[in-house]
């Protein structure tokens, strides 16, 4: 019975994680621009498209953490961590419509979308390995 209540615990442990991370993916977006458009550095673009990449990895490997214990099927904890992972990339570029000097963009959901599918491609690696391990 008691290790019922750890594996919960855990739950909410890893349910808290991803709201926080979800909390700093938003606080990030909720930085103004300057509102003035001029061309960036090389550096400034690879940083910029860099952090949509690393968020996205970060979020969809703790949505994969939240739920590979729930579902019954790698794949579906895969398919379920991404499309949480995609649906907030889009609300993310939704909101950055309101904020100033910021403007939302269908290519960043595409950065953001390289981020989702590196973790998923880790999170494969290491279920892989672990089978190999087994045997």
């Amino acid at each position: 019975m008691e290790s019922k209540k750890v594996s919960c615990n855990f739950s909410k442990i890893n349910l808290m994680l991803v709201i926080i991370w979800m909390g700093v993916i938003f606080l990030f977006s909720s930085i103004q621009g300057d509102g003035v458009k001029y061309p960036h550095s090389l550096w400034f673009y690879f940083e910029r498209k860099g952090a949509h990449v690393g968020e996205f990895f970060i979020l969809t490997l703790l949505l994969i953490n939240l739920f590979f214990r729930r579902y019954a099927t790698k794949k579906g904890v895969a398919i379920v961590s991404a499309l949480i992972a995609l649906l907030y990339a889009f609300s993310d570029e939704f909101h950055q419509l309101f904020v100033f000097g910021r403007e939302g963009k269908i290519s960043d959901v595409g950065f953001d979308s390289l981020g989702i599918i590196l973790a998923l491609l880790t999170f494969w690696f290491f279920i892989k390995m672990k089978e190999k391990f087994k045997k």
